[in-house]
């Protein structure tokens, strides 16, 4: 498995004494460290599948990016375009999951980049399958890919009947929540049929955090607003330890589309 420590060079001035004795200092901070952990190859075609943290592909928002070589020359340009697709063994069903609409190229990271969302693991009765497409010149189809369990994955399904919607709210943080106030970012996907899905990016949220053994709610919380690359940012006070309900009231084209049942996402917080 081959990984990677990308970095952020920060460059100041910090002046010592007095005169003109200056000192310039380069701080270089490790980002994120990426690992390869799919390599799909078809002749002189090589897609690689990179993501953060762990060795394979895990339920739940996993950041990506993509490698693309032809004749083991690499591209460094244009865009990549992913479709997984769950089949299961005893039935001719599948389904999708969400990904980014376009993985395209980041120089500073090297590679094509984004996210994709898994919704369940692989296992001995079922499997992922990729369909790669490089600036629609390049593809690969249907190649098989493992997906791990995470035990602190967070995402919830729920339905606007009337309108015959599914959707998904995705939590990418916070992940190890605190007492105290912490960051929360979500994302937003629609689908008829759990074979399509749709980034939602012009949502209305409205938080509401419940301790589940008090019937206490705190203060202080910020409702998630839009900031891009499918992201919704806020943030929510746990101001006591304990399992809290964090609901979510979401309207979406001048609608609420929690109308069946507001979505709540557990948080254990000690």
């Amino acid at each position: 498995m081959k990984s990677y420590v990308y970095y952020i060079a920060f460059s100041f001035l910090f002046l010592l004494g007095c005169g003109d004795d200056s000192i310039l200092l380069l701080l270089n901070e490790p980002v994120e460290t990426y690992s390869n952990v799919i390599t799909t190859e078809e002749g002189n075609k090589r897609f690689e599948v990179w993501t953060t943290g762990n060795d394979t592909l895990m339920t739940g928002y996993n950041k990506i990016g993509f490698k693309v070589f032809e004749n083991n020359n690499e591209k460094t340009s244009g865009f990549v375009k992913f479709y997984a697709k769950m089949f299961h063994f005893t039935s001719t069903e599948f389904h999708a999951t969400p990904v980014e609409p376009q993985y395209n190229y980041d120089p500073a990271l090297g590679m094509f980049a984004g996210y994709i969302i898994m919704l369940m693991p692989s296992d001995t009765s079922s499997r992922w399958y990729g369909y790669y497409n490089y600036n629609n010149e390049l593809s690969i189809d249907s190649a098989n890919f493992d997906v791990g369990w995470d035990t602190k994955t967070k995402f919830k399904i729920f339905t606007d009947i009337s309108a015959q919607l599914s959707y998904l709210i995705t939590i990418t943080e916070p992940i190890n929540p605190v007492r105290g106030m912490n960051n929360f970012s979500c994302l937003l996907h629609e689908s008829p049929d759990f074979v399509n899905f749709t980034q939602v990016n012009s949502a209305e949220m409205f938080l509401t955090p419940k301790l589940d053994s008090l019937n206490h709610t705190s203060t202080g919380n910020e409702n998630p607003i839009y900031i891009g690359s499918g992201i919704y940012k806020g943030k929510v006070n746990f101001d006591i330890s304990g399992g809290w309900k964090v609901y979510d009231s979401i309207y979406y084209n001048n609608r609420c589309i929690t109308q069946n049942g507001t979505p709540y996402i557990y948080f254990s917080v000690y």
